[in-house]
Protein backbone atom coordinates (compact mmCIF):
# COMPACT_ATOMS: atom_id res chain seq x y z
CA UNK A 1 0.00 0.00 0.00
CA UNK A 2 1.13 3.54 -0.75
CA UNK A 3 1.75 6.05 2.01
CA UNK A 4 0.32 9.53 1.35
CA UNK A 5 0.73 12.56 3.63
CA UNK A 6 -1.88 15.30 3.20
CA UNK A 7 -0.99 18.80 4.41
CA UNK A 8 -3.56 21.50 5.12
CA UNK A 9 -1.98 24.92 5.52
CA UNK A 10 -3.91 27.11 7.94
CA UNK A 11 -6.83 25.19 9.40
CA UNK A 12 -10.15 25.99 7.76
CA UNK A 13 -13.10 23.75 6.96
CA UNK A 14 -10.64 20.86 6.44
CA UNK A 15 -13.05 18.99 4.17
CA UNK A 16 -10.55 18.54 1.33
CA UNK A 17 -7.86 16.62 3.21
CA UNK A 18 -10.46 14.66 5.18
CA UNK A 19 -12.22 13.56 2.00
CA UNK A 20 -8.98 12.54 0.27
CA UNK A 21 -7.82 10.63 3.33
CA UNK A 22 -11.15 8.81 3.39
CA UNK A 23 -10.67 7.80 -0.25
CA UNK A 24 -7.15 6.51 0.42
CA UNK A 25 -8.24 4.55 3.48
CA UNK A 26 -11.11 2.91 1.60
CA UNK A 27 -8.72 1.92 -1.22
CA UNK A 28 -6.40 0.23 1.27
CA UNK A 29 -3.66 2.86 1.37
CA UNK A 30 -2.09 4.58 4.37
CA UNK A 31 -2.73 8.30 4.97
CA UNK A 32 -1.75 10.99 7.45
CA UNK A 33 -3.32 14.46 7.77
CA UNK A 34 -1.12 17.33 8.96
CA UNK A 35 -2.65 20.69 9.85
CA UNK A 36 0.28 23.08 9.55
CA UNK A 37 -0.02 26.55 11.10
CA UNK A 38 -3.08 28.55 12.09
CA UNK A 39 -4.27 31.95 11.00
CA UNK A 40 -4.12 34.86 13.42
CA UNK A 41 -6.85 37.51 13.37
CA UNK A 42 -5.41 40.96 14.02
CA UNK A 43 -6.54 44.59 13.79
CA UNK A 44 -5.85 45.97 10.33
CA UNK A 45 -3.40 48.51 11.69
CA UNK A 46 -1.32 45.69 13.21
CA UNK A 47 -1.33 43.40 10.18
CA UNK A 48 2.07 44.65 8.98
CA UNK A 49 3.65 42.91 11.96
CA UNK A 50 2.67 39.51 10.55
CA UNK A 51 3.01 37.52 7.36
CA UNK A 52 -0.03 37.80 5.11
CA UNK A 53 -1.56 35.50 2.50
CA UNK A 54 -1.76 36.43 -1.18
CA UNK A 55 -5.39 37.57 -0.97
CA UNK A 56 -6.00 38.84 2.57
CA UNK A 57 -9.55 39.09 3.85
CA UNK A 58 -10.69 42.09 5.86
CA UNK A 59 -13.79 41.99 8.02
CA UNK A 60 -15.62 44.83 9.75
CA UNK A 61 -17.05 44.20 13.21
CA UNK A 62 -18.37 46.33 16.08
CA UNK A 63 -17.92 50.10 15.70
CA UNK A 64 -16.57 49.49 12.20
CA UNK A 65 -13.29 48.07 13.49
CA UNK A 66 -11.42 46.31 10.69
CA UNK A 67 -9.61 43.02 11.23
CA UNK A 68 -7.44 41.02 8.85
CA UNK A 69 -8.36 37.40 9.47
CA UNK A 70 -5.68 35.52 7.52
CA UNK A 71 -2.38 36.75 8.87
CA UNK A 72 0.13 34.31 10.26
CA UNK A 73 3.34 34.35 12.22
CA UNK A 74 6.47 33.51 10.20
CA UNK A 75 7.11 29.82 9.80
CA UNK A 76 9.81 29.04 12.34
CA UNK A 77 12.78 26.68 12.13
CA UNK A 78 11.25 24.69 14.98
CA UNK A 79 7.96 24.25 13.09
CA UNK A 80 9.82 23.11 9.98
CA UNK A 81 11.77 20.62 12.08
CA UNK A 82 8.52 19.28 13.52
CA UNK A 83 6.93 19.01 10.07
CA UNK A 84 9.94 17.32 8.46
CA UNK A 85 10.38 15.03 11.46
CA UNK A 86 6.72 14.00 11.32
CA UNK A 87 7.00 13.24 7.62
CA UNK A 88 10.23 11.29 8.02
CA UNK A 89 8.60 9.16 10.69
CA UNK A 90 5.64 8.51 8.37
CA UNK A 91 7.85 7.82 5.31
CA UNK A 92 5.44 9.10 2.63
CA UNK A 93 5.54 8.01 -0.99
CA UNK A 94 3.59 11.15 -1.94
CA UNK A 95 2.97 14.50 -0.22
CA UNK A 96 -0.23 16.40 -1.07
CA UNK A 97 -1.20 19.99 -0.30
CA UNK A 98 -4.86 21.09 -0.20
CA UNK A 99 -4.87 24.80 -1.09
CA UNK A 100 -7.07 27.75 -1.87
CA UNK A 101 -5.65 30.76 -3.74
CA UNK A 102 -4.76 32.49 -0.50
CA UNK A 103 -1.76 30.54 0.85
CA UNK A 104 0.11 29.77 -2.39
CA UNK A 105 3.07 31.91 -1.33
CA UNK A 106 3.36 30.04 1.97
CA UNK A 107 2.84 26.70 0.21
CA UNK A 108 5.75 27.48 -2.13
CA UNK A 109 7.99 28.16 0.84
CA UNK A 110 6.97 24.97 2.64
CA UNK A 111 7.30 22.88 -0.53
CA UNK A 112 10.84 24.15 -1.11
CA UNK A 113 11.79 23.13 2.43
CA UNK A 114 10.31 19.66 2.03
CA UNK A 115 12.02 19.10 -1.32
CA UNK A 116 15.35 19.82 0.31
CA UNK A 117 14.75 17.26 3.04
CA UNK A 118 12.57 14.52 1.51
CA UNK A 119 12.48 12.61 -1.76
CA UNK A 120 8.72 12.09 -2.07
CA UNK A 121 7.04 13.99 -4.96
CA UNK A 122 4.74 16.87 -4.04
CA UNK A 123 1.27 17.40 -5.53
CA UNK A 124 -0.89 20.47 -5.05
CA UNK A 125 -4.67 20.41 -5.36
CA UNK A 126 -7.70 22.46 -4.38
CA UNK A 127 -9.34 25.62 -5.67
CA UNK A 128 -6.12 27.66 -5.91
CA UNK A 129 -4.15 25.18 -8.05
CA UNK A 130 -7.26 24.49 -10.15
CA UNK A 131 -7.46 28.20 -11.03
CA UNK A 132 -3.72 28.68 -11.62
CA UNK A 133 -2.14 25.33 -12.52
CA UNK A 134 0.67 26.80 -14.62
CA UNK A 135 1.74 29.09 -11.82
CA UNK A 136 1.59 26.29 -9.26
CA UNK A 137 3.80 24.03 -11.40
CA UNK A 138 6.63 26.45 -10.69
CA UNK A 139 6.78 24.89 -7.21
CA UNK A 140 4.94 21.55 -7.19
CA UNK A 141 5.86 18.38 -9.05
CA UNK A 142 2.21 17.83 -9.97
CA UNK A 143 -1.02 19.81 -9.86
CA UNK A 144 -4.51 18.32 -9.69
CA UNK A 145 -7.02 20.37 -11.68
CA UNK A 146 -10.58 19.82 -10.51
CA UNK A 147 -11.94 17.08 -8.26
CA UNK A 148 -9.25 14.88 -6.76
CA UNK A 149 -10.90 11.81 -5.28
CA UNK A 150 -10.28 9.48 -8.21
CA UNK A 151 -6.93 11.11 -8.92
CA UNK A 152 -5.39 10.61 -5.49
CA UNK A 153 -6.36 6.93 -5.44
CA UNK A 154 -5.04 6.35 -8.97
CA UNK A 155 -1.74 8.00 -8.01
CA UNK A 156 -1.47 5.79 -4.91
CA UNK A 157 -2.31 2.68 -6.95
CA UNK A 158 0.37 3.51 -9.53
CA UNK A 159 2.92 4.15 -6.80
CA UNK A 160 2.15 0.67 -5.47
CA UNK A 161 2.70 -0.83 -8.93
CA UNK A 162 5.77 1.29 -9.68
CA UNK A 163 4.10 2.86 -12.71
CA UNK A 164 4.43 6.29 -14.33
CA UNK A 165 2.43 9.08 -12.62
CA UNK A 166 2.41 11.67 -15.40
CA UNK A 167 -0.56 10.28 -17.36
CA UNK A 168 -3.13 10.22 -14.55
CA UNK A 169 -6.36 12.10 -15.38
CA UNK A 170 -6.65 15.66 -14.02
CA UNK A 171 -2.88 15.82 -13.42
CA UNK A 172 -0.72 18.61 -14.81
CA UNK A 173 3.02 18.08 -14.60
CA UNK A 174 6.29 18.72 -16.42
CA UNK A 175 8.05 16.29 -18.75
CA UNK A 176 11.32 17.33 -20.42
CA UNK A 177 10.53 20.94 -19.60
CA UNK A 178 7.13 20.80 -21.29
CA UNK A 179 3.79 21.03 -19.47
CA UNK A 180 1.71 17.85 -19.61
CA UNK A 181 -2.00 18.63 -19.27
CA UNK A 182 -4.05 15.50 -18.72
CA UNK A 183 -7.78 15.93 -19.23
CA UNK A 184 -10.09 15.33 -16.30
CA UNK A 185 -12.72 12.65 -16.14
CA UNK A 186 -16.47 13.11 -15.75
CA UNK A 187 -17.86 14.78 -12.63
CA UNK A 188 -17.99 12.41 -9.70
CA UNK A 189 -21.19 10.75 -8.51
CA UNK A 190 -21.25 12.06 -4.95
CA UNK A 191 -22.79 8.86 -3.60
CA UNK A 192 -19.62 7.07 -4.71
CA UNK A 193 -17.22 9.14 -2.62
CA UNK A 194 -15.85 7.78 0.64
CA UNK A 195 -16.78 8.96 4.12
CA UNK A 196 -14.44 11.82 5.13
CA UNK A 197 -11.68 10.76 7.49
CA UNK A 198 -11.65 12.67 10.76
CA UNK A 199 -9.92 9.89 12.69
CA UNK A 200 -7.77 11.61 15.36
CA UNK A 201 -5.13 8.87 15.32
CA UNK A 202 -4.28 9.88 11.73
CA UNK A 203 -4.14 13.60 12.45
CA UNK A 204 -1.28 15.90 13.52
CA UNK A 205 -1.46 19.63 14.28
CA UNK A 206 1.68 21.81 14.19
CA UNK A 207 1.53 25.44 15.29
CA UNK A 208 3.38 27.87 17.56
CA UNK A 209 6.44 25.60 17.72
CA UNK A 210 4.37 22.74 19.14
CA UNK A 211 3.06 19.47 17.74
CA UNK A 212 -0.15 17.77 18.84
CA UNK A 213 -1.12 14.23 17.95
CA UNK A 214 -4.50 12.52 17.90
CA UNK A 215 -6.53 15.67 17.28
CA UNK A 216 -9.88 16.52 15.76
CA UNK A 217 -9.55 19.57 13.46
CA UNK A 218 -8.64 22.25 16.01
CA UNK A 219 -11.05 24.90 14.77
CA UNK A 220 -14.17 22.70 14.70
CA UNK A 221 -14.58 22.01 18.41
CA UNK A 222 -17.80 20.07 18.91
CA UNK A 223 -19.07 20.77 15.39
CA UNK A 224 -19.18 18.44 12.41
CA UNK A 225 -18.74 20.03 8.98
CA UNK A 226 -20.43 18.41 6.01
CA UNK A 227 -21.55 19.22 2.47
CA UNK A 228 -24.46 17.45 0.81
CA UNK A 229 -23.98 19.19 -2.54
CA UNK A 230 -21.26 20.32 -4.89
CA UNK A 231 -21.91 23.24 -7.14
CA UNK A 232 -24.47 26.00 -6.89
CA UNK A 233 -27.66 26.86 -8.81
CA UNK A 234 -26.42 30.45 -9.11
CA UNK A 235 -23.43 32.08 -10.82
CA UNK A 236 -22.37 35.02 -8.65
CA UNK A 237 -19.35 36.74 -10.18
CA UNK A 238 -17.46 36.93 -6.86
CA UNK A 239 -17.79 33.20 -6.12
CA UNK A 240 -15.61 30.32 -7.28
CA UNK A 241 -18.66 28.27 -8.27
CA UNK A 242 -19.21 30.54 -11.28
CA UNK A 243 -15.61 29.89 -12.35
CA UNK A 244 -16.09 26.15 -11.99
CA UNK A 245 -19.21 26.36 -14.16
CA UNK A 246 -17.14 28.03 -16.88
CA UNK A 247 -14.31 25.50 -16.55
CA UNK A 248 -16.26 22.25 -16.24
CA UNK A 249 -19.68 23.13 -17.64
CA UNK A 250 -22.83 24.37 -15.94
CA UNK A 251 -24.93 21.35 -16.92
CA UNK A 252 -24.80 18.81 -14.13
CA UNK A 253 -22.50 21.00 -12.04
CA UNK A 254 -24.99 21.04 -9.15
CA UNK A 255 -25.04 17.57 -7.65
CA UNK A 256 -26.56 16.37 -4.40
CA UNK A 257 -25.86 13.27 -2.39
CA UNK A 258 -28.73 10.95 -1.61
CA UNK A 259 -30.41 11.24 1.76
CA UNK A 260 -29.27 7.70 2.61
CA UNK A 261 -25.66 8.67 1.94
CA UNK A 262 -25.78 11.86 4.04
CA UNK A 263 -27.55 10.25 6.99
CA UNK A 264 -25.10 7.33 6.98
CA UNK A 265 -22.14 9.73 7.27
CA UNK A 266 -23.73 11.69 10.09
CA UNK A 267 -24.73 8.59 12.06
CA UNK A 268 -21.18 7.30 11.73
CA UNK A 269 -19.72 10.64 12.83
CA UNK A 270 -22.06 10.82 15.82
CA UNK A 271 -20.94 7.37 16.96
CA UNK A 272 -17.21 8.03 16.55
CA UNK A 273 -16.78 11.70 17.46
CA UNK A 274 -17.95 13.85 20.41
CA UNK A 275 -19.94 16.20 18.16
CA UNK A 276 -22.86 18.25 19.43
CA UNK A 277 -23.95 20.11 16.31
CA UNK A 278 -23.80 19.87 12.53
CA UNK A 279 -22.79 22.59 10.07
CA UNK A 280 -24.03 22.14 6.49
CA UNK A 281 -21.58 24.10 4.34
CA UNK A 282 -23.50 23.71 1.07
CA UNK A 283 -23.42 26.94 -0.93
CA UNK A 284 -27.22 26.89 -0.72
CA UNK A 285 -28.72 24.13 1.42
CA UNK A 286 -32.37 25.07 0.80
CA UNK A 287 -32.60 23.71 -2.76
CA UNK A 288 -34.43 20.59 -3.99
CA UNK A 289 -37.61 20.73 -1.84
CA UNK A 290 -38.34 17.05 -2.44
CA UNK A 291 -34.89 16.16 -1.07
CA UNK A 292 -35.51 18.33 1.98
CA UNK A 293 -38.83 16.61 2.63
CA UNK A 294 -37.12 13.21 2.60
CA UNK A 295 -34.14 14.43 4.60
CA UNK A 296 -35.88 16.22 7.49
CA UNK A 297 -37.71 13.31 9.18
CA UNK A 298 -34.73 10.99 8.68
CA UNK A 299 -32.36 13.52 10.23
CA UNK A 300 -34.67 14.13 13.18
CA UNK A 301 -35.02 10.42 13.94
CA UNK A 302 -31.49 9.16 13.23
CA UNK A 303 -29.21 12.12 13.97
CA UNK A 304 -31.17 14.51 16.15
CA UNK A 305 -28.50 17.20 16.58
CA UNK A 306 -29.09 20.94 16.14
CA UNK A 307 -27.75 22.24 12.85
CA UNK A 308 -27.00 25.32 10.78
CA UNK A 309 -27.11 25.94 7.01
CA UNK A 310 -26.89 28.60 4.31
CA UNK A 311 -29.94 29.84 2.44
CA UNK A 312 -30.60 32.24 -0.43
CA UNK A 313 -33.46 34.75 -0.71
CA UNK A 314 -35.18 33.03 -3.64
CA UNK A 315 -34.87 29.52 -2.13
CA UNK A 316 -36.22 30.46 1.30
CA UNK A 317 -39.75 29.09 1.77
CA UNK A 318 -41.81 28.94 4.93
CA UNK A 319 -42.83 25.28 4.59
CA UNK A 320 -39.20 24.22 4.10
CA UNK A 321 -37.95 26.26 7.04
CA UNK A 322 -40.61 24.86 9.37
CA UNK A 323 -39.86 21.34 8.21
CA UNK A 324 -36.14 21.79 8.83
CA UNK A 325 -36.73 23.53 12.16
CA UNK A 326 -38.71 20.53 13.35
CA UNK A 327 -35.74 18.35 12.33
CA UNK A 328 -33.26 20.43 14.30
CA UNK A 329 -32.45 23.55 12.28
CA UNK A 330 -31.53 26.25 14.80
CA UNK A 331 -29.93 29.00 12.74
CA UNK A 332 -29.39 30.02 9.12
CA UNK A 333 -27.22 32.49 7.27
CA UNK A 334 -28.67 34.26 4.27
CA UNK A 335 -26.43 35.67 1.59
CA UNK A 336 -27.45 39.28 0.92
CA UNK A 337 -24.08 40.70 -0.22
CA UNK A 338 -25.38 44.13 -1.26
CA UNK A 339 -28.34 46.36 -0.54
CA UNK A 340 -28.15 47.89 -4.01
CA UNK A 341 -30.11 46.09 -6.73
CA UNK A 342 -27.90 47.73 -9.36
CA UNK A 343 -24.69 46.38 -7.82
CA UNK A 344 -26.26 42.96 -7.37
CA UNK A 345 -27.42 42.73 -10.97
CA UNK A 346 -24.69 44.53 -12.92
CA UNK A 347 -21.55 43.65 -10.96
CA UNK A 348 -22.21 40.65 -8.72
CA UNK A 349 -24.46 38.80 -11.23
CA UNK A 350 -26.86 38.11 -8.39
CA UNK A 351 -30.18 39.68 -9.45
CA UNK A 352 -32.22 39.53 -6.25
CA UNK A 353 -35.02 42.05 -5.75
CA UNK A 354 -34.74 44.17 -2.62
CA UNK A 355 -38.21 43.24 -1.42
CA UNK A 356 -37.60 39.53 -2.00
CA UNK A 357 -34.60 39.55 0.32
CA UNK A 358 -36.59 41.41 2.99
CA UNK A 359 -39.49 38.98 2.75
CA UNK A 360 -37.20 35.94 2.90
CA UNK A 361 -35.47 37.29 6.01
CA UNK A 362 -38.82 37.93 7.66
CA UNK A 363 -39.75 34.30 7.00
CA UNK A 364 -36.63 33.20 8.87
CA UNK A 365 -37.64 35.32 11.86
CA UNK A 366 -41.31 34.33 11.71
CA UNK A 367 -40.30 30.65 11.79
CA UNK A 368 -38.46 31.25 15.05
CA UNK A 369 -34.96 30.68 13.70
CA UNK A 370 -31.77 32.50 14.55
CA UNK A 371 -30.99 34.55 11.46
CA UNK A 372 -27.68 35.90 10.18
CA UNK A 373 -26.78 37.59 6.91
CA UNK A 374 -23.64 38.19 4.86
CA UNK A 375 -22.78 41.57 3.35
CA UNK A 376 -19.85 42.41 1.07
CA UNK A 377 -18.51 45.95 1.23
CA UNK A 378 -15.77 47.95 -0.47
CA UNK A 379 -17.00 46.94 -3.90
CA UNK A 380 -15.06 48.70 -6.65
CA UNK A 381 -18.23 49.74 -8.48
CA UNK A 382 -19.93 51.28 -5.44
CA UNK A 383 -20.70 54.98 -5.34
CA UNK A 384 -22.25 57.13 -2.67
CA UNK A 385 -25.65 56.33 -4.17
CA UNK A 386 -25.14 52.59 -3.81
CA UNK A 387 -24.01 52.84 -0.19
CA UNK A 388 -27.02 54.99 0.59
CA UNK A 389 -29.25 52.37 -1.06
CA UNK A 390 -27.61 49.69 1.09
CA UNK A 391 -28.29 51.73 4.24
CA UNK A 392 -31.95 52.24 3.29
CA UNK A 393 -32.26 48.53 2.53
CA UNK A 394 -30.82 47.56 5.92
CA UNK A 395 -33.20 49.94 7.63
CA UNK A 396 -36.07 47.88 6.18
CA UNK A 397 -34.31 44.51 6.56
CA UNK A 398 -35.58 42.74 9.72
CA UNK A 399 -33.55 43.95 12.67
CA UNK A 400 -33.49 40.46 14.18
CA UNK A 401 -31.25 39.33 11.33
CA UNK A 402 -27.79 39.66 12.79
CA UNK A 403 -24.55 40.51 11.08
CA UNK A 404 -21.44 39.06 12.65
CA UNK A 405 -19.19 41.04 10.35
CA UNK A 406 -19.04 42.64 6.91
CA UNK A 407 -16.48 41.18 4.51
CA UNK A 408 -14.52 43.35 2.10
CA UNK A 409 -14.54 42.21 -1.51
CA UNK A 410 -11.53 40.07 -2.45
CA UNK A 411 -10.19 40.02 -6.01
CA UNK A 412 -9.41 36.34 -6.49
CA UNK A 413 -7.71 35.38 -9.78
CA UNK A 414 -9.94 34.27 -12.61
CA UNK A 415 -13.23 35.36 -11.06
CA UNK A 416 -15.76 37.17 -13.21
CA UNK A 417 -15.86 40.08 -10.79
CA UNK A 418 -12.06 40.40 -10.84
CA UNK A 419 -12.07 40.35 -14.64
CA UNK A 420 -14.70 43.08 -14.73
CA UNK A 421 -12.62 45.25 -12.40
CA UNK A 422 -9.50 44.73 -14.54
CA UNK A 423 -11.29 45.28 -17.85
CA UNK A 424 -12.81 48.55 -16.70
CA UNK A 425 -9.72 49.57 -14.71
CA UNK A 426 -11.88 50.23 -11.67
CA UNK A 427 -10.77 51.12 -8.17
CA UNK A 428 -12.62 52.14 -5.04
CA UNK A 429 -14.34 55.48 -5.49
CA UNK A 430 -15.04 56.07 -1.81
CA UNK A 431 -12.46 56.92 0.82
CA UNK A 432 -11.65 55.03 4.01
CA UNK A 433 -13.56 57.67 5.95
CA UNK A 434 -16.57 57.23 3.67
CA UNK A 435 -16.60 53.50 4.32
CA UNK A 436 -16.08 53.97 8.05
CA UNK A 437 -19.17 56.17 8.07
CA UNK A 438 -21.30 53.74 6.10
CA UNK A 439 -20.08 50.70 8.03
CA UNK A 440 -21.17 52.39 11.22
CA UNK A 441 -24.55 53.21 9.69
CA UNK A 442 -24.95 49.59 8.57
CA UNK A 443 -24.18 48.38 12.08
CA UNK A 444 -26.59 50.95 13.49
CA UNK A 445 -29.45 49.27 11.63
CA UNK A 446 -28.82 46.12 13.72
CA UNK A 447 -29.37 47.94 17.04
CA UNK A 448 -32.65 48.45 18.89
CA UNK A 449 -32.85 52.10 18.00
CA UNK A 450 -36.17 52.98 16.34
CA UNK A 451 -35.87 53.02 12.55
CA UNK A 452 -36.86 56.67 12.39
CA UNK A 453 -33.95 57.54 14.71
CA UNK A 454 -31.51 55.44 12.66
CA UNK A 455 -32.62 57.16 9.47
CA UNK A 456 -32.37 60.58 11.13
CA UNK A 457 -28.78 59.87 12.17
CA UNK A 458 -28.10 58.87 8.56
CA UNK A 459 -29.40 62.25 7.38
CA UNK A 460 -27.47 64.48 9.80
CA UNK A 461 -24.29 66.04 8.42
CA UNK A 462 -22.55 66.10 11.78
CA UNK A 463 -22.37 62.29 11.80
CA UNK A 464 -21.04 62.21 8.25
CA UNK A 465 -18.31 64.67 9.20
CA UNK A 466 -17.51 62.93 12.49
CA UNK A 467 -18.39 59.21 12.11
CA UNK A 468 -16.99 58.42 15.55
CA UNK A 469 -20.05 60.14 17.06
CA UNK A 470 -22.14 57.18 15.84
CA UNK A 471 -20.21 55.04 18.33
CA UNK A 472 -22.41 56.55 21.05
CA UNK A 473 -25.24 54.39 19.71
CA UNK A 474 -23.22 51.24 18.98
CA UNK A 475 -22.15 48.47 21.37
CA UNK A 476 -18.45 48.27 22.08
CA UNK A 477 -18.35 44.68 20.89
CA UNK A 478 -20.38 42.64 18.50
CA UNK A 479 -23.16 40.92 20.50
CA UNK A 480 -22.07 37.63 18.94
CA UNK A 481 -18.41 37.77 18.15
CA UNK A 482 -15.30 39.59 19.21
CA UNK A 483 -11.62 38.94 18.97
CA UNK A 484 -8.72 38.85 21.35
CA UNK A 485 -5.28 39.20 19.82
CA UNK A 486 -2.95 40.08 22.67
CA UNK A 487 0.64 39.67 21.58
CA UNK A 488 1.05 36.34 19.86
CA UNK A 489 -2.01 34.73 21.40
CA UNK A 490 -4.26 32.91 18.95
CA UNK A 491 -7.63 34.47 18.36
CA UNK A 492 -10.53 33.25 20.45
CA UNK A 493 -14.29 33.32 20.05
CA UNK A 494 -17.07 33.90 22.51
CA UNK A 495 -20.73 33.26 21.82
CA UNK A 496 -22.33 35.19 24.64
CA UNK A 497 -26.01 34.92 24.06
CA UNK A 498 -26.46 31.87 21.86
CA UNK A 499 -28.16 29.07 23.83
CA UNK A 500 -26.01 26.11 24.76
CA UNK A 501 -25.52 23.64 21.89
CA UNK A 502 -27.08 25.98 19.36
CA UNK A 503 -24.97 26.11 16.21
CA UNK A 504 -23.06 29.32 15.84
CA UNK A 505 -23.11 31.18 12.58
CA UNK A 506 -20.15 30.28 10.39
CA UNK A 507 -20.14 33.86 9.21
CA UNK A 508 -18.25 34.30 12.45
CA UNK A 509 -15.95 31.44 11.54
CA UNK A 510 -14.39 33.82 9.10
CA UNK A 511 -13.53 31.24 6.44
CA UNK A 512 -17.27 30.86 5.88
CA UNK A 513 -17.63 34.14 4.05
CA UNK A 514 -19.32 33.33 0.72
CA UNK A 515 -16.97 35.24 -1.55
CA UNK A 516 -14.04 33.20 -0.29
CA UNK A 517 -12.84 29.88 -1.54
CA UNK A 518 -13.87 26.93 0.54
CA UNK A 519 -10.84 25.07 1.87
Amino acid sequence: MARVALIKLFTGLNLGVSQLSGELQRAGHCSLIIYFKDFVVVPKESAHQYEMVDYPGVNVIARAKEYVWNCYKPLSAREYDLLIGTLRDFKPDLIGFSLTSQPLKAAAEVTAKLRGALEAPVIWGGSGPTLEPERCLEWADMVCVGEGERTIVELADRIDRGEDLTSVESIWTKRDGQTVRNAGGPLIDLDQIATPDFEPSRTVHINDDEVRYNVYPPNLGLEYAIMTTRGCPFSCSFCIESVYQDMFGKKGSLRRRSVDNVIAELVDAKQKLPIKQVMFYDDVFTTHPQWLREFAPRYKQEVGLPFWCYTYPTTTHKEDLLLLKDAGLASVTMGVQSGSEEILKENLHRPVARQKAIEAAQLVIDCGLEGFFDLITRVEFETEKHCREAFEFLCDFPRQMKSVCFGNMTLFPGYGYTQQVEDENRSLTLSDQDYTYYHKLYLLTRTRLPRRVVRKIGEMRIFRRYPSLIDLFLPRRSPVFFLVTKGDQRYKRWWKWLPRRRPRSPSAVIEGQPQLQSP
